[in-house]
């Protein structure tokens, strides 16, 4: 945006339908009220520092001035938090003739949904009705939040004939695990068996890294630099390779039985009535086990 845009904007912000005017400030007070502006500007104090911006924006400063205090208004009215507070009785009716003040300096006569323009940081926000009990809230505003609703409810908060809360459930008990020790002893072998694996991937990543340290030290059988670092290399990576295998197979295993065990706790939970089971008989042969589960 140029500087004669922004001109024309803080122009007609300035010739907005005011009653009256004060008398055109004068050279030394365009100048003071930049200043103060920008000292305002840095503490926060964007409301204040927006009336000095006013002040200078005035078509009787210097061009300069002029100019530089309309785009900082521009930036100014950008920056400030804008609330919107709602009041309603405890029936729910909205309100309107309600005051408001801010830190306890007066902020508004009534709430109409107007937005209203706030320095940014903490306040304390007081709201008073004829005839209602004042309202006292604290809010955190930041700058740029010019989006900002709440709602306040001043007075008894009124319930209807149907707002009566229904009779509490009693409370339903606490359901017990419905895994059986088999189950649980089955995963708990399972997660042992995970360990496995990764015991064997740390191994199987370690293997692979003093093989190729072996062969930085001794890229060929007729070219050995490092012999005796080639050797400490190659006794490494055979006991890393050994436990990586190792701890692949038993962490397979125990995956394996700790699934077995799992089901078969998984069917003797489920499973009622007469369950037959292939076992050997004390002679070697074969017979068939009968287990009754009632």
């Amino acid at each position: 945006m140029n500087r004669c845009v922004l001109s024309a904007v803080g122009l007609a912000v300035l010739l907005g339908p005011h009653p009256a005017r004060a008398a055109e400030p004068t050279k030394q007070q365009c100048v003071e009220a930049d200043d103060d502006a920008q000292d305002l500007r840095q503490a926060g104090k964007l409301r204040r520092a927006r009336e000095k911006l006013a002040v200078c924006a005035a078509a009787a400063c210097p061009a300069i001035v002029r100019d530089d205090c309309v785009q900082r208004l521009v930036e100014v009215d950008a920056a400030m938090p804008h609330v919107v507070f709602q009041a309603k009785d405890g029936a729910g009716n909205d309100l309107t003739d309600v005051q408001v003040t801010i830190d306890g300096a007066p902020l508004a006569q009534r709430l109409d949904g107007a937005s209203l323009k706030v320095d940014p940081g903490r306040h304390l926000f007081v709201f008073t009705a004829a005839g209602l009990p004042s309202v006292t809230k604290k809010l955190v505003l930041a700058e740029h939040d010019q989006g900002r609703r709440e709602i306040i409810v001043l007075g008894p908060v009124q319930a209807g004939p149907l707002a009566a809360a229904p009779p509490s459930a009693p409370p339903s008990p606490v359901a017990s695990s419905s895994m059986s020790p088999l189950q649980l002893g089955g995963l708990a072998t399972g997660g042992v068996g995970v360990a496995g694996l990764i015991i064997g991937s740390v191994f199987g990543v370690m293997t692979g890294s003093a093989w190729s340290a072996q062969k930085t030290d001794c890229p060929s059988a007729t070219n050995c630099p490092n012999h005796a670092q080639a050797l400490s290399d190659h006794a490494t990576m055979s006991t890393d390779s050994a436990i990586a295998t190792g701890a692949f197979v038993a962490g397979g295993a125990l995956i394996a039985v700790g699934t077995a065990i799992y089901f078969m706790g998984a069917r003797s939970e489920a499973t009622t009535g007469i369950v037959a089971t292939p076992a050997l008989s004390p002679g070697g042969r074969g017979a068939v086990l009968l287990r009754g589960a009632f």
